[in-house]
Parts: structure tokens; C-alpha cells; sequence
């Protein structure tokens, strides 16, 4: 353990201490004889302490240690105290047990050797703050060769821990590391590792436990495969706090530390998940179900958020932040490997336009796709999956309903076990039908069906073998089953591995049985007019998931938990319906600044407070129009790890019954642009820094929310997310009118320009710049217009500026239903963010028909898109930045014949009269600009 993430601790307890038999055998703890044992009884408040570190702690198989094992811990464990200024060094620091750091602050520093010069700088590695862990327990006659070297380079680099002279020092308490536990945790594989065709999957993606509790941290599954072979600087980083300073920003000595990070943690963590792509693809094969083939649950999604936002805190520094880019790049790519998408984006035809102003992607072909999607998802429930529709709207489906009534839940869980039993029955049947023709064949085909290597063998066996013989044989040749072992040439393994035709057979066989043998309870009454009170629950929970029942709290929790108490309503455990859901996502958690405002003819609301925490739900965006596209819905109303401890493993009761916890964060998409979302998840998508310092498999992602002329969904709060920055898109970069830019403003500022200074409320390194987009030759006057802001950080003055601005544009020109707002956040690659706030009109249609081929109108100008010679005069999140799903063949022509100009009239023709004189007289009114 130590450093790492994965020991045995040895407790050598007194008579005070009892332990179970089984715990002595494989948790005890052996203390150097140099360190005085603490009894028991004799310092409560100092075991009190050493418990609250403990469950606090960085290293995750200390957490996963049952209570009893910890107060073990806590009641032998040596207490020690570092003053101000002290060093800890040598073997005594690093060598001599694990140290848990209970209370105080200091710095690991290395001074890396360097040819020909004295290694007299230093760097600093890592902090140490109060359940961070370092050191390990050695015994030099049981190190093996790799052991010697990590511990020779480690030795080399003099590391040491460093207490800050200004401070309490740092209190401390000795553990000790006497015996590896990676083989053991290896045996105590859950025994759910077998999957639903009875396979044993590969351990190596497999939720391990330790000691066989099965709390142990399903981050573990992501950790380097073997201790040993990472280096010790490495592992120190997994249980300690990152450096204000990333491993990125580090120059003269930087190279040793980042080498290490690259071998020993980020290297392995992309090689695991290309494991899981690949697991995914093994599964596909094997014929599982589609929900059976993503191979992580959700709670082992957030301890892998977790590990990412870790090792990127180390490489950009906390004072950077980490981010969730490479997640958010692989979670995309395996939804469209698992078939989650309804079509490969780069599959579909995209032609970027000559002058790189306008990328069009053709519509029709994305249609297609669509109208071949919606037959396999009927297909899906037919064959017994769960209806993946429900709620408000077609994509408030990430978190599926848990409650049920009798029967439904009957067919869901018993009647997933009589599908499993019914197909067993058929490969039985098969292996029969194998069994006769190896006797007629004089062949082992059987073994040839229940290889994978051979199955092409067994088809050309079977391909050659004429119908007289199998009739010669006793088989029928047109029985399904000796068909199916033709088209497939293996043995059936499970329910996914049989064609549509006869799964559905098999489950209309399988609710047969389950209305036969149902009890009284259990049975679907004929007339579904007259629900009780439990039945009305139920489809309520349906319609408005995260909603109180009827809007009333307190009759939501009686008949929730008496239709519990009288079985009247069933609930499955939310971790249960997970690997029934094809919308998987993966959580951002966020603090939410300033309040949500929305806006009516009687004036503001508020919709949300400032102070709430917020939650995202990151999933791929099923019908996808650009690269890595997927979409952000508002976590809803039920519990989840929002308010929960960072560390916790899986779930609690409360998140498995999906207790609803905040029902106001179930909010509509239309009218209501979120500014602070948007920027929010923005920066924990993208790397912090510029593009050389980004790591491998990183990508840039651009958030956006589209106005309600671009939004197709209206009841439920989402934002867009795809690959992009800000020098992909040209009519970003326009120069701007304007300038307004801080003192220690980074970004450089065109020869000429003349620049309004801001003080530091919007952030110390914050630009502001007002931009006219018109096509050339135009009028001035007629100017589309967005406000630029660029970033470093996003302060929170910032949020505080464009939420005010918002709302000051509804008030003075008109309210929701004149202007709307396009709003898109992205990185620059140079290390700063860009946010554009642009003020649209809500356009109106002329023609009844699809919203693509008819003319749009902007009522506060009088100006129609045919007057304005534009095939496409809406902006959104796509077209806003010159990227078109394009149904109108004139369109396409008009965008590739002249990019640049269509794109700058589309803009011009979406221009709100009096919007610039608003915004400059905002700015000049809340007091940014330097006096």
C-alpha cells in the first residue's frame, strides 16, 4: 500500500480489541518496535482523530477497510508531530510505515539530479493536507530488482517533506505496509463478474473488492495493474493533494516528474479505457443485449470522473483545475460503438466550404439513419427491454423510473430470469442437435460451436451437408435452431444471441408463464380507468420524473412508503435500472453563483437560487451533427452525488430509491438561457492550458444552449456539446468594434486598436469586445452583433456581469417574446476561454412546413430571409459558428459557393435594434471601467 493504492495492513491488537476471526486472518496491524502502541481506552479523543482521517482519506482502500478494522487502526496507531520548519527526509520519511497526515499543511519537494550540475533546485511535487497519505513500509531483503531501481531513482531525486515555517506544523500518525494485497483483492472478485450468458468476464475490467467487502473502490479498477512496476513518485501522486503548480508549467526540472506521469499513470489509464472499448466490442460480438455491453455501472463512471479530475489536477495544477475532456471524448466514442447514436457522425456526408467559413453536413442522409433508428428500438421492448421513453420529453430519459407496480415489476426482474432459463433450455436443445451430427459426421462439432476461433469451421460444415442427410439424421433442416447454428456456427449462449423472431417468441412464452403463475397482487387488472392512489403514483413517477407526486411533498412520501409497506408498489434499486438504461451519462457536480433568472410580460422570476448546488447529466446526443456531440441535461430532482462526500463508494439508500431531493431542478429549456451552466461545464470539459501542454487523447469541446428558434425540445434543460474552439470558427474571430480589456491582460491586442481599460471586477485578465458582423458593402447600421469575453478563469464577476446584462436586454427591448440569446463557451488553445453573447430576435415562420424549408421573418426589423437573399437566416449552436445540417440543395450551394458571406448575413439578418446602445450603456453603468 503506502503510497500506492493497494496493501494489507497488519493490526496487532490487545485484549481490548476484539476482531472477528475472519478479519484477524486477513487484517492486523504490525507496529516497528520503535513505536509505542496507543491503547484503546487510553486517548479517545486522539482516536477519534485518527478515525476522521481515515474516513477522510485520499487512498482508497483505507476507506474501504470495515469500521472495525479502522478503529483498530486508530486505537495502535503513533502519533507524531512535524513543527514549523521541520524536514522529513530519508527512510524515516519514506520508508518506515505510511504516514496519515491528521491535521497541518506541507509540501513534498524533490530536487531531481541533472548531468553535470548540482541538482541544488528543487521542485514541489505534491501537498500534504489532512487525509493525504505518504511512505511505505520496506523490508530490503523481500524487494525484487524493479523494487530497487523505483527505489534507487526515488532516492535520488532527495525527496523530502517540507513544513512551511508560517503555520501549526503538521500532526501526523504511522501506519505500516508489511504485505501486498493486489493478489488477494484479485481473488475476491465479485461473483456478479459472470454476465448474463454465464461467461466469466475478464478480470481486468471486473469492480474487485478488498478482503471480500464489496465497498472497495471501483476507482481501484483504473489504477495501474501492478504496484510495483510504477514508480514511486507516481504513486505518492495517487494519495496526496495536487501542487497549485501543474506538472505542465514546470521548466527547468519539469522532465523527471513528467516522465513519470506519462508511464506510470496516464499511459495506463488510456490503455484501460481502450480496454473498455474493446470489452464493449467483445460483447457486441458475443450477441449481448445492448444494455448488457457497457461494461462500467454508474457508480464506477463517477470513481473514474474522479480518478481523470485527479490526474489532471497534477498536470495543470489546482490553481488551473483539472478537467474531464478525455472522458468526455472516450464516453462519446463507446455510446456510438455500443450503437446508443443512431449513426456514426464521420459516416454521413460533411463538405466544408472552400473558404473554411461554413462546414455543411447533409440532412437527408442523417434522416435515413433516424427512420431505420426508431424500428430496433420498437424491437427492443418487444423482446422484453425496458421503454426507454418517459417524462417530459424525448430525452429525459438518463435516469429511467424505479417504481412499478406489481406486474410490471414481475416481467422486469422475474421475467429477465425465465428468458435466461428458456434460452439455456434452447442450447440445450442445440447441443443435442450437435451431439447427433458429431455421431453422423464422425466429427467433434460440438467443440467447434463452442469455440470462437473455429465457428467459421462449423458454418462451412454445416453449409456443406445437404438437406437429405440432416433428414437422415432425425433433423428437421428447417428447425430454427439448426438454422441459427448455420448462420452463426456457435451454440447458444444467451438470450441476445438468438434472432429477433425467436426472442420475441421466447418472451411472449415467458409472460405466458407469468400470468399463469402469477399471484392475486401481481396480476394486471383488465381496466386501467380507475387507479387508486398507488396507481396514479406510478404513472406519475413516469410522466414527471423528479417531480413530488401531484406537487405535494408530504402525500409523496406517505404513498411512496405505503404502497411500499403494502407491496402495491414496487421500486428497483437505481443501480439495477442503470444497466437497463441505453442513455448512460456521467455527472458534473457545480456550485451555482448567481440566480437563474426567467423573464415574463409581468416581469422576472427567479428560477433558481444563487448557492444551490447544481448537477449535469453528460451524455451523447443520439442523433449527432457534429463531432463528439453529445448534450448536457440538469441532474432533476433526485438525490445523487451532488451532496454527497467526494470519496463515496456506490450509492446510497437514498440515490437507490431515487429520493427525490430537489424537484425545482427539473427547469424548461425555452426562455430561460443558463448562462452560468454553460461556463460552468465549459471549463470542466476542456483542458486548462494551451494546446502543446494538452495530454494525449484530450480534446476541445465548445458549449452552447440553443435559442428557442434552434431548440426542438421545450420541456426539458439542455445544453450542446461537440469538438470545437475558438480558431475553428472564422466568424468568431470578426475584430471586433470595441475593445475593453484589463491591465494583466494576457491576450494579445491588434497594432492600432484603441482600449477601454476595466478594473478587476470581471477578473483580472478579462477582455470584453463588442462586434459588428455584416456582409461587406453593407450598411453599417444593419450589423448583427455578439459581446466577445476572454478569459483565463471564469471569475465570478464575470457570471455576475453577462446574468445582469441578460436580463437588463429582456427588460429594455421587449422581454422573451422579442429577443432570445446565443450563448456558446470554448477554449482558445492558448490557455483562456471565449464566451460569445449574442442577442437574436425570436424570428417568426412564414409557411407552414419544416422549420429547414421555409422563410423566416425577423419582426423587429420587418426584414424576411427572402428579402435578405438567404436560404437559412436561423442562429443556434451549430449554425451560429458556420456549421449546417443542410435539407435545401440551395442552401448547400449558397454556403459553398460563398461561406463567409452567407454567414455574415445570416448574422446581420438576425440584428436586434438598440441592443449595442443597451450593452454599452450596461457596461459603463455597473462600474468595470477604470476611472
Amino acid at each position: 500500500m503506502g503510497c500506492g493504492a493497494s496493501a494489507k495492513y497488519v493490526v496487532q491488537t490487545d485484549e481490548h480489541v476484539e476482531l472477528p476471526e475472519k478479519v484477524e486472518k486477513e487484517v492486523t496491524i504490525d507496529l516497528p518496535q520503535h513505536l509505542e502502541p496507543v491503547e484503546v481506552g487510553r486517548l479517545p479523543a486522539q482516536k477519534e482523530e485518527v478515525m476522521k482521517a481515515i474516513d477522510q482519506a485520499r487512498n482508497t482502500q483505507l476507506r474501504a477497510l470495515c469500521v472495525r478494522v479502522r478503529k483498530a487502526l486508530a486505537a495502535t496507531a503513533a502519533i507524531e508531530h512535524l513543527p514549523p520548519g521541520a524536514v522529513l527526509e530519508g527512510s524515516k520519511a519514506w520508508f518506515s510505515g505510511q504516514c496519515l497526515v491528521l491535521f497541518g499543511q506541507a509540501s513534498v519537494v524533490l530536487s531531481p539530479p541533472r548531468r553535470g550540475q548540482d541538482s541544488g533546485e528543487s521542485i514541489e511535487v505534491a501537498i500534504l493536507k489532512r487525509g493525504d497519505s505518504f511512505g511505505k513500509q520496506v523490508h530490503q531483503g523481500e524487494l525484487s530488482e524493479e523494487e530497487l531501481l523505483n527505489q534507487e531513482a526515488w532516492e535520488n531525486c532527495q525527496p523530502r517533506v517540507v513544513v512551511p515555517e508560517e503555520g501549526v506544523g503538521l500532526k501526523i500518525c504511522r501506519l505500516v505496509e508489511v504485505e501486498d494485497s493486489r493478489g488477494i483483492a484479485s481473488k475476491s472478485v465479485s461473483k456478479r463478474a459472470t454476465d448474463d450468458h454465464g461467461q466469466h468476464r475478464s478480470q481486468g475490467l471486473s469492480h474487485f473488492s478488498l478482503h471480500g467487502s464489496s465497498n472497495a473502490a471501483a476507482s481501484l479498477a483504473f489504477l495501474p495493474t501492478s504496484a510495483a512496476s510504477i514508480s514511486l513518485l507516481a504513486q505518492l501522486w495517487l494519495t496526496t493533494t495536487p501542487p497549485p503548480i501543474g506538472i505542465s508549467d514546470l521548466t527547468e526540472l519539469g522532465a523527471v516528474p513528467r516522465a513519470h506521469f506519462q508511464a506510470a499513470l496516464w499511459t495506463p489509464l488510456r490503455d484501460r479505457l481502450d480496454q473498455l472499448t474493446e470489452e464493449i466490442k467483445r460483447r457486441q460480438k458475443a450477441k449481448y443485449r445492448i444494455h448488457d455491453c457497457f461494461p462500467l455501472q454508474g457508480h464506477q463512471i463517477v470513481e473514474l470522473k474522479h480518478y481523470i479530475m485527479h490526474l489532471t489536477e497534477l498536470w495543470y495544477g489546482t490553481d488551473r483545475g483539472g478537467n474531464l475532456s478525455i472522458l468526455y471524448a472516450w464516453f462519446v466514442e463507446a455510446m456510438e460503438v455500443l450503437g446508443v447514436t443512431a449513426y456514426k457522425y464521420d459516416k454521413l456526408p460533411i463538405d466544408p466550404s472552400p473558404d473554411g467559413w461554413a462546414v455543411v453536413v447533409d440532412g437527408d442522409a442523417r434522416k435515413k439513419a433516424l427512420i431505420s433508428r426508431s424500428g430496433s428500438d420498437k424491437s427492443y421492448v418487444a423482446t422484453g427491454g425496458v421503454a426507454q421513453k418517459q417524462g417530459r420529453s424525448a430525452i429525459d430519459n438518463t435516469v429511467l423510473r424505479n417504481v412499478f407496480f406489481p406486474w410490471e415489476a414481475r416481467d422486469l426482474l422475474v421475467g429477465r430470469l425465465l428468458r435466461k432459463y428458456l434460452s439455456r433450455l434452447l442450447s440445450l436443445r442445440q447441443r443435442c442437435i450437435l451431439r447427433r451430427l458429431s455421431e453422423h459426421l464422425q466429427l467433434d462439432v460440438l467443440r467447434l460451436a463452442q469455440d470462437s476461433r473455429t465457428h467459421n469451421t462449423l458454418r462451412s460444415v454445416l453449409a456443406a451437408t445437404p438437406k437429405e442427410e440432416f433428414e437422415a439424421m432425425g433433423l428437421n433442416p428447417t428447425d430454427p435452431l439448426l438454422l441459427l447454428l448455420k448462420r452463426s456456427g456457435a451454440e447458444v449462449a444467451g438470450f441476445g444471441q438468438l434472432d429477433e423472431t425467436m426472442q420475441r417468441s421466447v418472451w411472449e412464452c415467458a409472460k405466458t408463464l407469468l400470468r399463469e403463475t402469477a399471484p392475486p397482487l401481481a396480476r394486471e387488472p383488465g381496466d386501467e380507468t380507475n387507479l387508486d392512489v398507488f396507481g396514479r403514483f406510478i404513472n406519475w413517477s413516469r410522466d414527471y420524473p423528479g417531480e413530488y407526486f401531484e406537487h405535494d411533498k408530504a402525500q409523496h412520501v406517505t404513498v411512496f412508503i405505503a404502497g411500499m409497506f403494502s407491496r402495491r408498489i414496487v421500486v428497483v434499486k437505481r443501480s439495477h435500472m442503470e444497466r437497463m438504461t441505453l442513455a448512460r451519462y456521467f455527472p458534473l457536480s457545480w456550485k451555482r453563483q448567481q440566480p437563474l433568472w426567467g423573464s415574463a410580460s409581468t416581469g422576472k422570476f427567479q428560477v433558481r437560487p444563487a448557492g444551490v448546488k447544481e448537477g449535469s447529466h453528460v451524455r451523447a446526443n443520439e442523433c449527432p451533427y457534429a463531432a463528439l456531440h453529445g448534450m448536457s441535461l440538469s441532474a432533476g430532482g433526485f438525490a445523487d452525488q451532488r451532496n454527497s462526500d467526494r470519496k463515496t463508494v456506490g450509492y446510497t439508500l437514498l440515490m437507490e430509491l431515487q429520493w427525490i431531493r430537489d424537484p425545482q431542478a427539473n427547469i424548461e429549456n425555452w426562455y430561460i438561457t443558463d448562462i452560468e451552466k454553460i461556463l460552468q461545464e465549459a471549463y470542466q470539459l476542456n483542458p486548462h492550458g494551451p494546446a502543446i501542454h494538452a495530454l494525449p487523447g484530450e480534446a476541445f469541446i465548445a458549449v452552447g444552449q440553443n435559442p428557442k428558434v434552434g431548440s426542438s425540445i421545450r420541456q426539458t434543460q439542455h445544453t450542446q456539446l461537440a469538438e470545437g474552439h475558438w480558431n475553428k470558427y472564422p466568424i468568431l474571430k470578426v475584430a471586433a468594434a470595441r475593445v475593453f480589456a484589463a491591465k494583466a491582460c494576457p491576450m494579445p491586442i491588434p497594432d492600432g486598436t484603441k482600449v477601454e481599460r476595466l478594473n478587476d471586477i470581471l477578473g483580472p485578465h478579462t477582455m470584453l469586445e463588442i462586434v459588428d458582423i455584416n456582409a461587406e458593402g453593407s450598411d453599417p447600421e444593419n450589423s448583427g452583433l455578439m459581446l466577445r469575453c476572454r478569459c483565463p478563469e471564469l471569475a465570478p464577476g464575470l457570471v455576475r456581469f453577462l446574468t445582469q446584462l441578460r436580463l437588463r436586454l429582456l427588460e429594455c427591448l421587449g422581454g422573451p417574446e422579442a429577443i432570445d440569446f446565443l450563448v456558446l463557451c470554448m477554449s482558445d488553445q492558448e490557455g483562456s476561454f471565449v464566451v460569445i453573447f449574442a442577442p437574436t430576435p425570436q424570428l417568426m415562420q412564414l409557411q407552414e412546413g419544416h422549420a429547414d424549408l421555409v422563410p423566416w421573418a425577423n419582426p423587429l426589423t420587418g426584414e424576411s430571409s427572402e428579402i435578405a437573399g438567404i436560404e437559412e437566416s436561423r442562429l443556434d449552436f451549430g449554425k451560429g459558428v458556420g456549421h449546417f445540417l443542410v435539407l435545401k440543395e440551395e442552401l448547400r450551394k449558397q454556403l459553398l459557393d460563398k461561406g463567409e458571406d452567407t454567414l455574415r448575413r445570416i448574422w446581420a439578418f438576425n440584428r436586434v435594434p438598440g441592443s449595442r446602445k443597451v450593452i454599452e450603456d450596461f457596461i459603463v453603468q455597473q462600474n468595470i471601467l477604470e476611472t
